[in-house]
């Protein structure tokens, strides 16, 4: 079951969705970490810049599964897996259920090292959580003009 919540905080809109094993959390007014995500019993706060490579990680996958959907028979097992540098994302399960793990290991931005992580969604979880993150508007940072 997937709920979402709309709260106004100070002039930013606040988004929340969640359900059973997974939850997803868009504040643009808490910079540099705009947005929350959680699996059953982990939680961490993404860049803008992470929770978009992570945003069009699942959907490359989300793609290629329904590309593959016809030919594929119900029991079938899958694995699709996409690396793109700082981000490691893998779908695996049967057609109609399956598991999302990914590794963000982002760079290092100058002299000031950043953290990784590694996570997961179950089975039960994951297509939920793939669908609320598709249907998100992650904020960007604005950057004044000089």
């Amino acid at each position: 079951m997937t709920s979402r919540t709309n709260l106004i905080c100070s002039l930013a809109e606040l988004e929340l969705f969640e359900g059973e094993g997974w939850r997803l959390r868009v504040d643009p007014a808490r910079q540099p970490f705009p947005v929350l995500i959680g699996g059953g019993d982990w939680g961490a706060e993404l860049t803008a810049d992470e929770a978009l490579m992570l945003q069009e990680g699942v959907a490359t996958l989300l793609h290629q599964l329904q590309a593959i959907a016809p030919v594929l028979m119900p029991e079938e097992s899958i694995e699709l897996e996409l690396d793109r540098g700082a981000l490691w994302l893998q779908l695996a399960g049967e057609l109609q259920a399956w598991q999302l793990r990914f590794v963000l290991c982002p760079s290092r931005q100058g002299a000031t090292p950043v953290r990784a992580l590694e996570a997961h969604w179950s089975r039960a979880a994951s297509g939920a959580m793939a669908a609320a993150l598709q249907g998100v508007v992650i904020p960007q940072l604005e950057v004044p003009n000089p």
